[in-house]
């Protein structure tokens, strides 16, 4: 697998970012900055966003921006469902999300980067600044991207 340890680690942080909704929250700002090593022509995600509400069900999605684009691939938002038990509260919920994806050209070998923001129902934003190492495919390299909505 080409990805770095920092995007898997922040892939299952970003896993779990689901807010919280309950009371009403002044809108807030934060950033964050990873890397990644990406195969060329693959999809990777970079991260998936929802929204969990106090009784267990699913709130409204954030709304996905995408500020600037990659030079050399492309970004995809996708709604889906996550399998039940990966929020441990709520462990029978599928909870509705939206997931980042990113596949760079499959000839493309170098550096790339997105930014875009995510701002929840509530009004907080949140800025994401992933860049890019493109590695060439290897040969026998196969990976399937996701092909349904709900994989996230």
């Amino acid at each position: 697998m080409a990805i770095t340890k920092s995007l898997a680690a922040a892939a299952s942080v970003l896993t779990g970012v689901l807010v919280m909704s309950g009371g009403s929250v002044l809108a807030q700002s934060s950033s964050a900055y990873r890397s990644a090593d990406i195969t060329a022509g693959q999809q990777h995600r970079l991260g998936v966003y929802g929204n969990v509400q106090k009784d267990c069900t699913s709130g409204p999605l954030p709304t996905i921006r995408v500020v600037t684009p990659p030079k050399h691939g492309e970004v995809n938002v996708r709604s889906g469902k996550l399998k039940a038990g990966r929020i441990s509260r709520c462990p029978k919920l599928e909870a509705v999300a939206q997931g980042v994806f990113y596949k760079a050209g499959p000839a493309y070998k170098g550096a790339d980067e997105v930014r875009y923001e995510v701002r929840t129902a509530n009004g907080k934003v949140e800025r994401h600044i992933v860049r890019i190492n493109v590695k060439g495919a290897a040969s026998g390299d196969v990976k399937s991207a996701p092909d349904a909505e709900t994989d996230l």
